[in-house]
């Protein structure tokens, strides 16, 4: 009996003990493909989902259509039309 209480204050000490105390770090994976729905004059969403361009055109099918993510690319790199339109 005298062994017994020191070993369940031991066993309880080690099941409240945290494991892991680190916090979670989150997915910072970016999708670089987004469908953009044409909504038929009620507006559009879009969807940036997709790892591959064939799985969104995949989505996509039909008037709907598949452009590269802007929130993927590095920056300077949106291309020539984003570009142009911010120095006007």
């Amino acid at each position: 009996m005298r062994m017994t209480r020191p070993l369940l204050a031991v066993l309880a000490l080690a099941t409240l003990a945290p494991i892991d105390a680190s916090p979670a770090v989150a997915e910072t994976f970016c999708r670089p493909w987004c469908v953009h729905y044409g909504g038929g004059g009620r507006g559009g969403g879009t969807n940036c989902g997709f790892t591959s361009f064939q799985q969104c055109m995949w989505t996509a099918q039909g008037n709907d259509i598949c452009l590269v993510n802007p929130a993927c690319l590095p920056q300077g790199a949106r291309g020539s039309s984003y570009d142009d339109r911010r120095r006007r």
